[in-house]
Parts: C-alpha cells; structure tokens; sequence
C-alpha cells in the first residue's frame, strides 16, 4: 500500500535529514491520495474529487520542496504529518478498529438522532434507517480523517505540553461532535426528504460539505491561538512553497 511505503520514507526523511528521500515520499503520498479519485468520482462526491485532486498537487509540490527548500521545514511539517498518518491509518489497515469505530459512531449517531426527536432504527450494525430510508456508515462518517489531521497537528508541533494538550482538546473532541451532528442531519434530511429527490446529495454532497469547511476554518483559528508555533510553520512552509516555484519559472 502506498500510503505506508510513504510513511516509512517520512520516518527515514525525519532521521536520515535526506533531501531524495523526503521527495519520495511525499510524492508516493500525493499518488496515494490521488488513487481514490476514481471512488468519489463514482459516487459522484465532487468535492472530495477535487480535493483528493488538489492534495496531490500539493504534495507533489512539497515532495520538489524537500528537494530544494529549507530542510527544517520540511522536516517539521513531515514530522507532524506523519503522526498524523499514524493516527488515522490504524483505523484504515486494521478491520477491527475500523469496525468497531464505526459501530461507536453508528450507535451515538441513533442516540443523538432520538435525543433531538428522530426516529432512527438500526438495520444492521453500521445502517441506520428513517421514515424507510437507510444510510450506512462508512468510516469516512466517523470524521476521522480530520481528527488525525488535527491531533497529528497539535502534538507533533514543537510547543509547551499544555497549550498542544489543549489545543488538541479545542479541536479533535468538537471535531467529532460536529460529525454526529452531521450524520443525524444527513440522515434526517435524506429519510423526511426536506430537500426533494436528491435529499441525500443536497445535505452529504453540498450543505455538509460547506458546513464541515466552515467549522475546519473556525476550529483552526483556535488551534493557532494556542499554537501559533504551529502558524508559523504553516507560513514557512507556504513560503517555502512559493520560492520553490518561483525560482523554477
């Protein structure tokens, strides 16, 4: 799997401080990224088409980066990155966390649903149904790739214990409020049809969407109160990004 061929290659960049080798990885993780294309395509999801699209560009860029910018940098954002990866991708690779995460989600999403006076049912373990309409739940539904994103984010930044402690509490828990939130809201406007026929593509596909980037901007401007270290390393690397490119016109 290329994912975990890259994460290694990130580890070795971390400790060997190699220019080639931070390159390919990141490259190897931008074509990991890009193999899902094909899925969201499918299913019609053209936000994450283009963002899985996008995120290849960009490691493609930071992968020429590692070769040709400020190492430190490099190494900083590979560092946090990669924890990131060690966060989310147990969940991925191994069946029964992926199993039982899902089942966590599926069964406080039906109890927040009936708290706020829906009629969820369980159809199976990871399918919730309402007013005769299902939905399953897939581990893209448990929000668990912008959990790791965040708590890699926060705890793999070079900064005091509790202020990345709290950073990360101010971002991966309400990451995964929201998230429950989302799914109730997807599933009871897909089961009452609030939006017509294409109730479940107008509330998954377009308004949760907008919602989700919405509350991933304002929760990452409270991450960088609490860490602006974390900022600026953001802005470097932006800037490293734009030397890289401007040098090679």
């Amino acid at each position: 799997m290329l994912i975990v061929i890259s994460s290694i290659l990130m580890l070795a960049f971390i400790v060997s401080k190699k220019r080639f080798v931070g390159f390919i990885a990141w490259l190897l993780t931008g074509f990991a990224f890009l193999q899902n294309v094909p899925y969201f395509i499918a299913i019609k999801d053209y936000f994450n088409t283009t963002v899985f699209i996008l995120a290849f560009l960009l490691f493609t860029i930071m992968g020429y980066t590692a070769l040709r910018g400020n190492l430190n940098v490099m190494i900083e954002t590979t560092r946090f990155s990669l924890l990131a990866i060690a966060f989310y991708f147990p969940f991925e690779l191994y069946e029964p966390l992926k199993i039982a995460l899902i089942k966590v989600v599926t069964d406080q999403t039906i109890a927040l649903g009936k708290l706020l006076g829906f009629e969820f049912k369980r159809l199976s373990w990871n399918e919730i149904t309402l007013n005769g309409k299902g939905v399953k739940i897939i581990l893209p539904c448990t929000g668990i790739e912008s959990m790791a994103l965040f708590a890699g984010a926060c705890l793999g930044v070079k900064a005091d214990l509790s202020r990345k402690v709290k950073a990360f509490l101010i971002s991966v828990p309400v990451i995964y409020v929201l998230n429950l939130l989302r799914n109730v809201f997807v599933l009871a406007s897909y089961g009452y049809s609030w939006f017509g026929e294409n109730s479940f593509y107008i509330a998954h596909h377009v308004i949760a969407k907008f919602l989700a980037l919405v509350s991933l901007i304002i929760i990452t401007t409270l991450v960088f109160r609490e860490l602006p270290e974390l900022e600026k390393l953001i802005v470097n690397l932006k800037v490293e990004i734009e030397k890289v490119v401007r040098n090679d016109r």
